[in-house]
């Protein structure tokens, strides 16, 4: 077994796999180590020509998960290792949506008993993120447009309109979530509309709820897009009574607006006498008389 350095010569060894033998550069053999050495860093690093990838910079969660072939911290949201591809055997909680590590039997988020999960397939529907295909549950039948999509590589889930109102109205009834992290999978350089995985329109950016925080993509026709571990912060705004707050801004919104039309109102011109306005009609009919034997109409 090998730390990187080959034990004939001292020469640094050929990048690779944890488990990879490669041949040195004076022709020995050596096989890399299959877990981290002590007091190097758990990510390998992503030297140019190496196997890696660089993985995001991300704030600590106590569900992340470490890769057990590259021993890389990966983020809770996510199902494959974004630096060696491996998959978890990760289960998705059922009532906050949150991916809980391999082994796990309850929601270490909401507590509750983690359910077997259906098998997910991949589907020809693209990530709007990463353009990895979006894997989904099996067994819809005919609504396969019902199915919660999920990318499996950067965390996102597409949700459909209707099967979102369901979450949202089964969290509400389960009362409110631990706290949560503020944290997705990792900072995106800019903001940019990402297309409906379904039907490839772009769609709009809105904050969900008007005052959760939490921008959504969202398709009027299909659904809404949630990047990585924005559907649980969604989940948890509408088990602390999140619905209650959004009618009571619309609220507000209603009463400024009308405030704000009555403020502005400017009354028409008083109604001129009705004697008048006969009068007037009398005068113009003369005039159209008088103008009539002047000009012969």
């Amino acid at each position: 077994m090998s730390d990187g350095v080959c034990g004939s010569c001292g020469s640094s060894l050929p990048a690779g796999f944890p488990g990879a033998t490669v041949t040195c550069v004076c022709g020995a053999r050596a096989t890399h180590s299959l877990a981290p050495s002590a007091g190097r860093a758990r990510a390998p690093s992503a030297a140019p020509g190496g196997p890696y990838r660089a993985p995001s910079a991300m704030a600590a969660d106590p569900l992340d998960i470490t890769c057990p072939y590259c021993g890389n911290t990966c983020s809770a949201t996510l199902r494959v290792c974004p630096s060696c591809d491996v998959r978890f055997e990760s289960v998705r909680c059922a009532s906050c949506y949150t991916l809980q590590p391999p082994g796990t039997f309850s929601c270490g988020r909401c507590r509750r008993p983690l359910e077997l999960e259906a098998a997910l397939d991949v589907t020809d529907a693209p990530c709007p993120r990463c353009t990895s295909p979006l894997e989904a549950a099996g067994g819809a039948g005919e609504w396969v447009d019902a199915r919660l999509h999920e990318c499996p590589r950067c965390g996102g889930m597409f949700v459909p309109r209707d099967a979102l109102a369901d979450i949202l109205c089964r969290a509400e009834q389960g009362g409110p979530l631990a706290a949560l992290p503020e944290r997705g999978i990792g900072a995106l350089e800019q903001v940019r509309y990402i297309p409906c995985p379904l039907c490839r329109s772009s769609m709009n950016r809105m904050n969900f709820g008007k005052v959760s925080g939490v921008i959504v993509d969202v398709c009027r026709a299909h659904g809404t897009w949630f990047d990585g571990g924005e559907l649980t912060r969604v989940v948890a705004f509408a088990a602390s009574g999140g619905l209650g707050r959004t009618r009571e801004r619309e609220e507000r919104e209603r009463k400024e607006r009308e405030e704000h039309a009555r403020s502005s109102f400017v009354p028409p011109p008083a109604a001129l006498p009705l004697q008048r306005l006969r009068r007037d009609a009398e005068r113009i009919e003369q005039w159209r008389s008088f103008l009539g034997a002047l000009f012969s109409w």
